[in-house]
């Protein structure tokens, strides 16, 4: 929650933060945080795990909306809106610990206009990574999903050698595409010598060639 005090002194995040009620919650792996529809009353923190944002089709697939890792704000974009229901449904993903703020004391945190000023940014920010999900699902073939997720990836962690966030199964949900076309998809990848893989851990051989892709 100190992300929301960005900028001020330890003196007065301390003091901000002890006005308000702040829920703790530990959920084991799957559980459910919330459901498709539920209503947004609360703004969520996720502390230290990993949440997956799921929309379960009726056929039987699903399709992963977003990751949420340590960090993360969830409930940040719908909690002012005036359509303020969870599009997905969220599931833990490990061990994972949440810290919970009612709408209410948000707005008593926002009268602090840094606090302010921090909650506009998140929201902004919030909207980037939709848009950027939905320009990935727009590329037309597997090949491509791939090699833009994995770009994407190289610029968050500025390093060639990363560990995957999700395992395949989940990866294959969030590029909406089959599990075994994606696995065939990175197989060819590593044998072209664009990239290495083992498990979770890739290694990008040739960048210009994942660009090249995307």
């Amino acid at each position: 929650m100190k992300e929301l005090c960005t900028n001020l002194t330890q003196y007065e995040t301390k003091k901000l933060l002890s006005s308000v009620k702040i829920e703790e919650l530990h959920l084991k792996n799957g559980d459910c945080l919330f459901k498709e529809d539920d209503i947004c009353e609360k703004l969520c923190y996720v502390v230290n795990g990993t949440i997956i944002a799921k929309q379960n089709f009726s056929d039987g697939h699903d399709c992963i909306l977003r990751l949420l890792p340590k960090s993360s704000f969830i409930g940040i974009n719908l909690i002012f809106s005036s359509d303020p229901y969870y599009k997905g449904t969220f599931y833990a993903q490990g061990e994972t610990d949440v810290k919970l703020i009612s709408k209410e004391d948000l707005f008593a945190l926002m009268e602090n206009k840094v606090v302010k000023e921090n909650v506009l940014a998140m929201i902004s920010d919030t909207a980037v990574e939709l848009n950027e999900h939905i320009k990935l699902l727009n590329h037309r073939s597997i090949r491509s999903k791939v090699c833009y997720y994995i770009y994407k990836l190289y610029k968050e962690n500025k390093e060639l050698s990363f560990r995957m966030p999700v395992s395949k199964t989940n990866l294959a949900a969030l590029l909406n595409v089959e599990r075994p076309s994606l696995s065939f998809e990175i197989k060819k990848l590593c044998d072209e010598g664009i990239l290495k893989n083992h498990n979770r851990d890739y290694e990008i051989l040739d960048l210009n060639g994942i660009i090249k892709e995307i």
